[in-house]
């Protein structure tokens, strides 16, 4: 990722950084969540060196990348929606956002984000690899692997020098037959304020779902998201899951969305939405089957608009 100097004696904002064009003027960067990792995982180091750029050079008054939410378009799509947003079609943040997530003061909000999946499938049978990346706010990564201190890890200041956090790299190539379980400790100021565990055995997964809201109204209007997919046993996405979800719903409600849903298909995690019936109220239950974890139910209530 390169941007192009500023021109002399202009006000110079960058608007449109990364997107899905690339060299010669070709659009064949699919950032889809069901795609290549490796391609995935690059989305997210695209932004960070177009930030380190843009803010290592006084005269660029900021830069805003292209772009943050998948959109449906009919040009350079896969099934009708085109993939360069940092967060998916559903609103649900992708590898690319990873470095967009770490950049916030670890005194409010401490994050450890790697920037791959922690799988040894087909799609990545040596985990990783030698470039791992994993973006954080933190001073200080510890390293674990099998329960095992691997190593520790410092931002790499000497390529992002102009990111307040910059990434991390470590080698987490292994033979992962073992299905080994991964530790990130992080520390700030020498205090561990956070640690991230994430399991490559798919015996302990399950199937999550959860919603934005407890509560909508009923107006014929409001709705709210229901997000559900095949987590690990520490609650990350399996991002390689397959299986599909296909859902009943109970109460003043109805569904949104496709029903049922291909796991394969949206990346391992997807979402549909719930909207309340016109002057309605009382409590909306929705069952959800997998067709290889199983079923699980969440409810949600709906209230009549005040007045």
């Amino acid at each position: 990722m390169e941007l192009k100097p500023p021109l002399p004696n202009v006000p110079y904002l960058v608007t449109e950084a990364v997107g899905q064009i690339i060299g010669p003027p070709k659009m064949d960067h699919k950032y889809r969540r069901a795609a290549d990792p490796a391609w995935q995982a690059r989305q997210a180091i695209y932004h960070a060196q177009a930030h380190d750029q843009a803010a290592g050079d006084k005269r660029n008054a900021g830069v805003v990348a292209w772009c943050a939410f998948d959109y449906g378009s009919p040009q350079n799509s896969s099934q009708g929606v085109k993939c360069p947003g940092v967060v998916d079609f559903f609103r649900i943040p992708k590898l690319g956002a990873t470095f967009y997530q770490s950049q916030v003061d670890p005194q409010g909000r401490p994050v450890i984000q790697p920037n791959f999946y922690w799988d040894f499938g087909a799609q990545t049978p040596r985990g990783p690899g030698k470039e791992a990346a994993i973006f954080s706010n933190c001073d200080q990564l510890e390293v674990w692997v099998k329960g095992q201190w691997l190593k520790s890890l410092r931002p790499s200041r000497e390529r992002f020098p102009n990111l307040k956090y910059p990434p991390f790299f470590a080698d987490l190539e292994f033979d992962g037959t073992s299905r080994p379980e991964l530790r990130l400790d992080g520390y700030v100021g020498g205090q561990l304020v956070l640690s991230r565990s994430f399991s490559s055995d798919e015996t302990h997964d399950r199937f999550r779902l959860y919603t934005d809201d407890d509560h909508i109204i009923g107006d014929g209007v409001d709705a709210t998201r229901l997000v559900f997919g095949r987590v690990d046993e520490f609650g990350s996405p399996r991002a390689f899951a397959g299986g599909t979800v296909s859902f009943e719903i109970h109460g003043p409600a109805v569904l949104v969305g496709d029903n049922p849903i291909s796991l394969a298909d949206a990346g391992g995690i997807a979402a549909v939405w719930i909207k309340a019936l016109q002057n309605s109220s009382g409590q909306v239950l929705i069952r959800a089957r997998h067709s290889e974890l199983g079923t699980t139910f969440i409810a949600i209530e709906v209230r009549r608009r005040a007045g």
